[in-house]
């Protein structure tokens, strides 16, 4: 990457990512990146040659920034306990704008490149739901003898859901959805 140093770069991703959360990626005009960036053009060309390759790179960056929301559901504690941790920090993450994955997802569901992150991204969480789960009817914490796989599935959509809902809704609907999906708990 061109003249920017590494730090900078980072910086200038993450102003990049306020961008296209807040307008999409269709909706953000490379003006708009200029102004945001405090970059000219031929700056932002050089360092990531497009505004679709910076649009894949803030993808990639976004996912390693809230990859600590997923951690949540390998920390230790009862099964209820940790998806209430997990979905509340994803609240609290999403209150002010919606997730720039989700937000890639309805708009930019035909690119391969955006779809393969957003695949990405959902196949990290499954697994982390997955062995949450195990661990949880191990212990006797969930109902019945559900197959896990569907179990885990299922959450990943509900953590999809629940964030865009949560542009438009308040805190007591998103915690009534939230009791309402996790009805497999003891």
């Amino acid at each position: 990457m061109s003249r920017l140093k590494t730090f900078q770069i980072e910086e200038t991703i993450d102003k990049a990512i306020d961008i296209f959360r807040e307008k999409g990626y269709q909706g953000t005009s490379m003006q708009d990146l200029v102004s945001a960036l405090s970059l000219n053009r031929s700056s932002i060309y050089q360092t990531f040659r497009s505004k679709e390759d910076l649009y894949l790179v803030a993808l990639d960056r976004y996912g390693e920034k809230t990859s600590d929301i997923t951690a949540i559901l390998y920390e230790p504690g009862t099964c209820k306990e940790v998806l209430l941790r997990f979905f509340n920090k994803l609240f609290d993450h999403n209150r002010v704008r919606t997730c720039l994955l989700i937000f890639a997802s309805l708009e930019m569901s035909e690119h391969p490149e955006v779809r393969a992150r957003v695949s990405t991204n959902n196949n990290l969480r499954e697994r982390a739901f997955f062995q949450l789960l195990s661990r949880g009817l191990a212990k006797g914490e969930i109902k019945g003898n559900p197959n896990l796989r569907d179990l885990s599935q299922y959450l990943v959509n509900v953590t999809n859901g629940i964030t865009i809902t949560s542009a438009g809704t308040d805190r007591k609907t998103l915690d009534t959805i939230l009791e309402t999906s996790l009805y497999f708990l003891r």
